[in-house]
């Protein structure tokens, strides 16, 4: 079962005339990607919501690099 997203109507017509026909255009992908973002900013205090997001995305990143055997230069 595929639940059609509204808000991508708002968008169709640009994404029309610079890509051609709408066929197989997904969106599912990106929209459930606010999610995580909204989930980094549970700890922000607000007064800078951005700053907050990068650190914890640059925090999430640094930990995966380490967990997939990654190394930094001296």
């Amino acid at each position: 079962i595929s639940k059609s997203k509204l808000h991508f109507l708002v968008h169709l017509p640009f994404y029309i005339r610079r890509h051609g026909p709408a066929i197989l255009f997904s969106t599912e992908r990106y929209e459930s990607f606010n999610h995580v973002f909204r989930l980094t900013s549970i700890y922000s205090n607000r007064q800078a919501p951005s700053r907050d997001s990068c650190n914890a995305f640059a925090t999430h990143d640094i930990i995966k690099h380490i967990a997939t055997g990654g190394y930094w230069y001296n």
